[in-house]
């Protein structure tokens, strides 16, 4: 599963690394080495902006945008699922009640610096941290949703996670599905109703090349934040690395 991560880059980074205009309203705040479910996250999505007074652009443009991660599905009396609504397994998203419509109609990417597993020890969980050796950004699939009444709505998102695969297997059993470049635009494209096609598996060999890297504790507790997270434990456990 994926339930911690970290999110640093600027705006002006992701705006250009995902092509998208930056859309957050100044509502991002500070970089974040702890992301934790129903926190502020920066999200990409694909749909027409609106002028002063509202009005939908006939097409849509890629936009950065800033939700609150554990989905709410449209239809819910109040928000006690979204702490539980952080992840959507790919096996059943097309089908489950509270994502199949957003996976038909609201698709988004996650733009993070890598992600954190606990990995279960002789002497007790490890938590790992997850990040491309050559520290460009990656994305997850994700799912975003609107909740409330009009005028008064607010985003919320979900991060699909599949099948840990070879070395992250070791890890955890679950992981992030992290999506490559080549199928953003399908991803993300509103008239796409099943992109089933570009859910694919971890594939060693063809994807990113990843640093698997012992992290101290610290991280556990949501409040701790800061670079320090990220750095590397003393002691480590094996050092791991992906392809």
């Amino acid at each position: 599963m994926c339930g911690r991560y970290v999110s640093v880059r600027s705006n002006d980074d992701l705006t250009e690394e995902f092509d998208a205009v930056d859309a957050t309203n100044g509502e991002w705040e500070a970089p974040d080495y702890n992301v934790a479910p129903t926190k502020p996250v920066r999200i990409v999505v694909n749909r027409p902006l609106r002028d002063e007074n509202g009005t939908p652009a006939p097409t849509p443009t890629r936009q950065l945008r800033v939700a609150s991660w554990g989905l709410i599905p449209s239809w819910a009396k109040d928000r006690k699922t979204q702490g539980r609504m952080f992840n959507a397994r790919l096996e059943s998203v097309a089908t489950t009640n509270a994502f199949r419509r957003p996976y038909a109609k609201r698709r988004c990417l996650v733009p993070a610096d890598g992600w954190y597993e606990w990995q279960l020890t002789d002497d007790g969980k490890q938590p790992i941290y997850m990040t491309p050796e050559d520290g460009h950004p990656i994305a997850f699939a994700g799912l975003y949703e609107f909740w409330g009444e009009r005028g008064q709505t607010i985003t919320t998102c979900t991060i699909l996670t599949a099948s840990a695969q070879g070395v992250l297997a070791e890890v955890h059993d679950r992981m992030p599905l992290v999506l490559p470049h080549r199928v953003w635009e399908r991803w993300l494209d509103p008239a796409v109703a099943d992109p089933k096609e570009v859910l694919e598996p971890w594939d060693e060999a063809a994807g990113e090349h990843l640093e698997l890297r012992p992290v101290a504790t610290r991280v556990n507790k949501v409040d701790n934040n800061g670079p320090e997270l990220v750095e590397r434990a003393e002691p480590v456990v094996d050092e791991q690395r992906l392809f």
